[in-house]
C-alpha cells in the first residue's frame, strides 16, 4: 500500500518509505529502499547524495507519483504543484524552446516567461528547436519548463551530469538564484558533494541498497554566503559518514 498526498498537504515535504522492491530476473524480490524517511521545510533545498545505483532516481520517481508500487507515505507541500527535471531534458523535438515551456505553463504571464529566459540565458533561443541546442542549453530549457508554472516542489535528477565543469558551475549558480528568489521547496539528486554543499540547506546522505538516510547534515551558511572553510567542514563531515559506510 502507498499514500501519496499531492494536494492540501502540509507546508513541508514529508517522506516515509517502508520499502520499495523490484522483481529480480530469477523471480525473487530485490529491496531497493527500506526505512527511508526525510522531511524538508517550506522553501528549503535538500540534496540527496548516495552511491551509484542505490535508488536515488527511484526515490524521486516515487515522490513525483511516477512509481506508486511501494509501501509508505509521501506528503507533498500544500497545493501539490510539482515540477521535475529529469537527467535527460525530454523536450518535444517538434516544438520550439518557447512552446516547450508554454505547454507546461499555458497560463504563465509573458513577462514572467521572459524574465525566466533572461535568467537562464535563453532569450536568444526562444524560436530554436531542441535539435539546434547544445546539451547545456537543453538542460536550461528543461529547468525553465519546470519553473514556469511556479511549482510548490521542484525535483531535480542529476541536472548537471555530463556537463563540463565550467558550464555545470554556471548552471548551478543560476538554479541557486532562481530557487532563492522564488522560495520553492527543492530536492536535488546529485553525485557531487560540492554541488550539494553549495546548493542545499540540508544534505541527506544515503546508504547502499536497501537505501535509507544515514545522516542529514544541516547547512547553516546561506547559499550566497558559503565560505570555503564551511564547505570544507561539511565535506569532512560527509566523507566521514561515507567512509564509515564503505567499511
Amino acid at each position: 500500500m502507498n499514500d501519496a498526498s499531492p494536494a492540501g498537504g502540509p507546508a513541508r515535504l514529508e517522506i516515509a518509505i517502508d520499502d520499495k522492491c523490484f522483481r529480480a530476473v530469477g523471480g525473487g524480490a530485490q529491496t531497493v529502499i527500506a526505512g527511508l524517511s526525510l522531511t524538508l521545510g517550506a522553501g528549503e533545498v535538500g540534496a540527496i547524495v548516495g552511491p551509484s545505483g542505490c535508488g536515488k532516481t527511484t526515490l524521486l520517481r516515487i515522490i513525483a507519483g511516477l512509481d506508486r508500487d511501494f509501501r509508505g507515505r509521501v506528503a507533498l507541500p500544500a497545493h501539490g504543484k510539482l515540477g521535475m527535471v529529469f537527467q535527460e531534458p525530454r523536450l518535444l523535438p517538434w516544438r520550439s524552446v518557447e512552446d516547450n515551456v508554454r505547454i507546461a505553463a499555458p497560463d504563465a504571464d509573458s513577462a514572467d516567461i521572459g524574465a525566466l529566459f533572461v535568467t537562464l540565458g535563453l532569450s536568444a533561443h526562444r524560436t530554436h528547436f531542441p535539435g539546434e541546442l547544445s546539451l547545456g542549453l537543453a538542460r536550461r530549457v528543461a529547468i525553465a519548463r519546470a519553473l514556469a508554472f511556479e511549482p510548490d516542489l521542484l525535483l531535480l535528477d542529476e541536472p548537471f551530469v555530463s556537463l563540463d565543469a565550467t558550464l555545470a558551475l554556471r548552471l548551478r549558480e543560476e538554479i541557486a538564484e532562481l530557487v532563492e528568489s522564488r522560495g520553492v521547496t527543492t530536492l536535488i539528486v546529485t553525485h557531487d558533494l560540492d554541488e550539494a554543499i553549495y546548493l542545499a540547506d540540508r544534505i541527506f546522505l544515503l546508504a547502499a541498497r536497501p537505501t535509507h538516510v544515514v545522516e542529514a547534515l544541516h547547512v547553516e551558511t546561506p547559499r550566497t554566503k558559503m565560505t570555503e572553510s564551511e564547505a570544507a567542514r561539511l565535506r569532512t563531515a560527509a566523507r566521514k559518514v561515507q567512509g564509515a559506510l564503505a567499511q
